[in-house]
C-alpha cells in the first residue's frame, strides 16, 4: 500500500472557490479512508498518474479524504478491479475499458472497431456528445454501480513487426500475428495474415525470438517495457485503436459525498485526464523515435494506401463485428467521425 503524501498547489474551479470563500472542502474530524486500486507496475506511465490522482485528492480535500493506493494488483488485477469498485471493497479503481466494460455492454466494443476513431479525444467525444455513446456510458455506470470520473489511458495501438517493409496494406499478407481479441482476429484475417496465435503478454518476447510470431498490434510503450524491440524492425501507422483507461468510483460512495467533494473528485479527474493523455501520446512518439534510432523504420500509410486500408476495414471488418456492436451504434459512430 502507498499512502499519499506529495503536496500540490491550491485547488482550481469549484473547490478553489469554496476554499477562497473560507469554506473548507471537507469537515475537520470527518476524514474518510479511501482505497484506490490499480494493476499497473511502478514503471508504467499510467501508474504515476493514478498516484497523482490520489495525492491531489488527499491534499486538496483539506483533510476530508485520505486516499491510500494499492498498486501492482495488490488487491485487484486488471479484470477484477471493476468488481472491486462495484462491490465497495475499494472506493476508487483504474479500469482498462476493453478488459472491464464489454461484459456489461458489448456495444463498448465500438472502441475496438479498427480505424474508426483517430484520437482519444474523438473517441471520448462520441461517448460524451452522442445519444448512442451516452447510452453506453449510462448502461456501464448503472450496471456496475460506478461513476466514471476521469481517464488514464493505456495508449494508442499500431502494428509492429519483424517484417522490414510495412509500406503497404499488402505488406502484412502472410504475417504470423499475435491476437488478443475477436476483433483482432477479424482484422488480421482481412489483412490475410497466414497465422494467428493467441499469446499472453509474458510469452510474446520468446514467440518473437523463436519466429512463432512476427507481428503484434500493441501500444508503443510495450516495445520498451517488454524489450520487444530487440526483434521489431518496423512499425505501421496510423494508430488504429486507442486503448483507454478510466478512473472509476463506487457509485454509492460517490453519491454520498458532499457536492463540494464530488466536484473536487471530478475536477482532479479532469486534470489527470488531460495530463495523462498528453503524456501517453508523447511517450508513444518517443518510443517510435527510439525504434528508428535502433535502426527500425516507421511507415505511415497515406493517400491511396490509407484509403485502401479504410475501405478494407469498412467492407470486410465492420460487417463481421456486427454480432458485437449494434448497427445503430456503429452508424452513430460513423456519422460522428465522418467515416460513413
Amino acid at each position: 500500500m502507498l499512502t499519499t503524501s506529495m503536496r500540490y498547489g491550491p485547488a482550481a474551479g469549484l473547490a478553489a472557490a469554496l476554499l477562497a470563500s473560507g469554506l473548507a472542502v471537507g469537515t475537520a474530524g470527518a476524514q474518510q479512508q479511501v482505497k484506490l486500486s490499480y494493476h499497473w507496475g511502478p514503471n508504467h506511465p499510467a501508474a504515476s498518474f493514478a498516484d497523482a490522482f490520489a495525492e491531489r485528492l488527499t491534499e486538496r480535500s483539506d483533510g476530508a479524504l485520505q486516499v491510500d493506493v494499492f498498486p501492482s494488483g495488490q488487491l485487484f488485477g486488471i479484470r477484477e478491479v471493476l468488481g472491486g469498485v462495484s462491490s465497495g471493497a475499494v472506493q476508487i479503481g483504474m479500469a482498462v475499458g476493453v478488459a472491464s466494460f464489454p461484459p456489461l455492454t458489448s456495444d463498448y466494443d465500438i472502441t475496438a472497431v479498427p480505424g474508426l476513431f483517430d484520437s482519444f479525444e474523438e473517441m471520448r467525444g462520441f461517448f460524451a456528445e452522442t445519444e448512442a455513446g451516452q447510452a453506453i456510458v449510462e448502461e456501464i455506470e448503472t450496471s456496475a454501480r460506478i461513476r466514471i470520473v476521469g481517464y488514464n489511458p493505456v495508449g494508442p495501438i499500431a502494428v509492429f513487426s519483424t517484417i522490414e517493409d510495412l509500406s503497404t496494406v499488402g505488406s502484412l499478407s502472410g504475417a504470423s500475428a499475435r491476437v488478443l481479441t475477436d476483433a483482432d482476429r477479424v482484422r488480421w484475417e482481412a489483412l490475410e495474415a497466414e497465422r494467428m496465435v493467441s499469446l499472453p503478454t509474458g510469452e510474446v518476447y520468446t514467440a518473437l525470438q523463436s519466429g512463432m510470431i512476427d507481428t503484434v498490434a500493441t501500444v508503443p510503450g510495450a516495445l520498451a517495457a517488454y524489450s520487444w524491440w530487440d526483434f521489431i524492425k518496423s512499425a505501421q501507422l496510423p494508430y488504429f485503436q486507442f486503448g483507454d483507461g478510466y478512473i472509476i468510483a463506487n457509485g454509492a460512495w460517490f453519491d454520498n459525498l458532499s457536492p463540494e467533494l464530488q466536484a473536487l473528485v471530478r475536477e482532479v479527474g479532469a486534470e489527470i485526464s488531460t495530463e495523462s493523455t498528453a503524456a501517453i501520446n508523447a511517450a508513444s512518439a518517443q518510443v517510435l523515435d527510439g525504434l528508428e534510432q535502433k535502426g527500425g523504420t516507421v511507415y505511415t500509410l497515406e493517400g491511396e494506401e490509407l484509403e485502401r486500408l479504410r475501405r478494407l476495414e469498412r467492407e470486410e471488418v465492420y460487417p463481421r463485428l456486427a454480432d458485437r456492436v449494434s448497427q445503430d451504434v456503429l452508424d452513430a459512430a460513423l456519422a460522428y467521425t465522418g467515416a460513413e
